[in-house]
């Protein structure tokens, strides 16, 4: 249990505890003692309370996963922004439960993240905020082509790059542009940028790339 908040973590030791009574369950409280942790239990269940525990961003999480790949984790939080979840739900080791979630979704949460279950686990409305993103990508009145240049637009290419990747002139890439910008509405790269983030085109750790 990784938690800053003691009856958080109090609150899921005891829960845990009453679905497996015989396991164990160790708290930490920073990244050092969490580390040390895997070290001696590369294959432990880790509920992280990632906006509030000593974790430096995303990509500090996914390079201890990858550290650790048998490692399972559930990630209970309060909120948790869009592109952030865009981006952990790819890795499948991570489940996340929101901390307004009803019990026996929490419980769900734990279940399927112990070690004989080991599935990844998302609450329901986790589940409507990344089903929300898709629907407004699919009604985006753009062809896959332009999805695939505003995509390139919001990750900083130039309109000279992304005619030498798909072998067009820039002329066409320009004529694209236009029409894309004209289509969703917005004058300028950072307009496209943000809409494109919005509606989960692009995730904000791939624009920070």
């Amino acid at each position: 249990m990784a938690d800053n908040q003691p009856i958080t973590a109090a609150g899921i030791v005891s829960l845990w505890h009453s679905m497996y009574s015989e396991s164990e369950v160790l708290v930490v409280k920073d990244k050092k003692e969490l580390l040390a942790l895997l070290g001696k239990c590369p294959s432990a269940l880790v509920v992280l309370d990632y906006t509030l525990f000593d974790m430096p961003g995303l990509e500090t999480l996914l390079i201890i996963g990858l550290r650790f790949p048998q490692v399972r984790w559930l990630l209970f939080c309060d909120d948790l922004s869009e592109a952030f979840l865009h981006r952990i739900v790819l890795e499948k080791q991570f489940s996340v439960v929101l901390k307004d979630a009803s019990i026996e979704e929490i419980k769900q949460a734990l279940q399927q993240g112990h070690a004989m279950v080991k599935k990844q686990f998302l609450c329901e409305r986790v589940k409507t905020i990344l089903n929300g993103r898709k629907d407004a990508l699919d009604k985006l009145s753009l062809t896959s082509t332009e999805k695939e240049i505003l995509k390139a637009i919001a990750l900083g290419k130039t309109s000279q790059m992304i005619a030498d990747e798909r072998c067009s002139s820039i002329h066409t890439i320009s004529t694209h542009r236009k029409n894309i910008f004209r289509k969703i509405g917005v004058n300028n790269l950072l307009e496209a940028t943000k809409y494109a983030a919005q509606i989960g085109l692009v995730d904000l750790s791939e624009y920070y790339i």
